[in-house]
């Protein structure tokens, strides 16, 4: 017989039987191996189709589950990590998401649509958020939400008097891109249709699309194609480059969900809807189309010997609320990195990251949040509320912590982790008691007990918050500085 199954890489059945028959293999353990033949040719068999491979599992289960799981792939809009830090455009939008459910988040980064897809279709995850395109094959398999973008491929060149003007122009010229991606097929295809000529080359699968974008300011290569929302970004942070001349259609991708989801499909159709009305979705165009750190990260210029390009300002209003000024500039560079534009995932905006109901309470609109000495100011006013919140906290350094807790995720949490803690006889004056009932919060026991008023709280991200604050002050301290 010609060719390899996958029964050829298994055991010869006649070996089995002989180490059955001499005892070496039990008749259970046999049973289970034919099962495992069976299911490994059933999967082995379905080619592309995933119709076996479909599972349930809706909007019910992840509530129950009080987690999201989310798979999605590195790119600069869906997901990456910058100085530790998770964030992307799609990753930002599912953790709203998360929010709006009030569940955690797990994010699951595939390397390929094809994993991903495969993710999905048996169960490892709950929904894609990626820009998934809009196929016949992926319609048939999968559920299309509203969560959904129009996109198509453009040239990306070096601006020039000799640019490529059209496709046309584009005889004799060399392309770059990555073999067996949309990119390369659009390349072959676009070279069919102008009747040939394109000198397309390859490029080694370690390079990614935004690097190949680099290379062509660099001036390492001539040319390749993108997609326009990487090409735009990409424009925004390399000034030669031209983005320009489409070279395709437009096509529809968006996030996707199993058919057997139906609940879960209506549900973030209609958190789509009410979110892209609000601020926040405005505000995230702006972080991840105009200042985007994937390319080139934003760096505050800090002055030689300097902590922060606003010294100065954290030293006058530190003083205020009786703080070392170089914990109040640790609490700014983990709120924003010192970027006065700054845009959170969660809409807290400016150098300090207040939201704009609580920095309008001190004075800040929608201009002075983004300007480094009124939002310093506001920031302050702010913590000299927090502080007397927890006036009866003897302890300096405790009283602070409870302090910057409260700045990141706002007192009433915080006050419900002290209410557990003195329920369970600890003494709430303690940041570390209090910690360890806020992280319990996330537990419907604890968030739904009678002493909490404010309900669920995922409290990782402030616990760390806290840590990094102090771990960045300490930092400072070993900074020669006039004080």
């Amino acid at each position: 017989m010609g060719g390899t199954n996958v029964f050829d890489k298994l055991r010869p059945i006649k070996q089995l039987v002989t180490d059955v028959q001499r005892g070496r293999i039990s008749l259970f353990f046999l049973s289970r191996w034919f099962v495992l033949i069976f299911v490994v040719a059933a999967l082995f068999g379905c080619g592309k189709s995933y119709k076996t491979a479909v599972v349930d599992g809706d909007l019910k289960e992840i509530l129950e589950r009080g987690e999201l799981r989310v798979i999605t792939m590195e790119n600069p809009f869906a997901y990456f990590v910058d100085e530790d830090n998770e964030m992307g455009y799609e990753y930002d939008l599912a953790l709203n998401y998360a929010d709006y459910l009030r569940v955690d988040i797990k994010v699951i980064v595939a390397q390929s649509i094809e994993e991903m897809k495969t993710l999905l279709l048996t169960g490892q995850g709950d929904v894609i958020a990626y820009r998934v395109p809009s196929t016949r094959e992926n319609r048939a398999n999968m559920v299309f939400t509203n969560r959904r973008y129009d996109s198509y491929p453009v040239l990306v060149q070096l601006r020039s008097k000799k640019m490529v003007k059209d496709v046309t122009d584009l005889v004799g010229k060399e392309v770059y891109a990555k073999k067996g991606t949309k990119y390369w097929r659009r390349l072959i295809n676009l070279n069919k249709e102008i009747g040939g000529g394109i000198i397309i080359k390859a490029v080694p699968d370690s390079v990614s699309t935004e690097q190949l974008v680099v290379m062509v300011s660099q001036h390492k290569i001539p040319m390749t194609v993108v997609d326009k929302e990487i090409a735009i970004l990409g424009r925004s942070n390399l000034r030669n480059i031209d983005v320009s001349l489409p070279v395709g259609l437009p096509q529809e991708t968006a996030w996707v969900v199993r058919k057997t989801s139906p609940d879960l499909l209506a549900s973030i159709n209609v958190w789509s809807d009410e979110i892209s009305k609000s601020r926040f979705y405005r505000q995230l165009y702006t972080k991840y189309y105009s200042k985007n750190r994937y390319f080139s990260d934003i760096q505050a210029i800090i002055p030689k010997g300097s902590i922060s390009p606003y010294d100065e300002l954290f030293k006058q209003y530190a003083k205020q609320i009786d703080w070392d000024w170089r914990l109040l500039a640790a609490l700014a560079f983990n709120e924003s990195h010192f970027d006065a534009n700054a845009v959170s995932s969660s809409g807290a905006l400016g150098l300090m990251q207040m939201m704009p109901g609580t920095g309008a309470k001190y004075g800040l609109d929608s201009i002075s949040i983004f300007q480094a000495e009124p939002a310093i100011a506001a920031a302050v006013q702010y913590i000299k509320s927090l502080n007397l919140i927890y006036h009866a906290v003897e302890d300096q350094e405790e009283r602070i912590k409870f302090v910057l807790a409260s700045y990141n995720a706002g007192p009433a949490h915080v006050l419900d982790a002290r209410a557990l803690a003195t329920k369970y006889g600890e003494n709430p004056q303690i940041w570390h008691n209090a910690e360890k009932y806020l992280l319990l919060k996330n537990k419907p026991e604890y968030y739904n007990d009678e002493v909490c008023k404010a309900g669920y709280f995922r409290a990782k991200h402030t616990v760390r918050y806290v840590d990094d604050v102090f771990n960045t002050y300490n930092l400072y301290l070993g900074v020669k500085q006039e004080k």
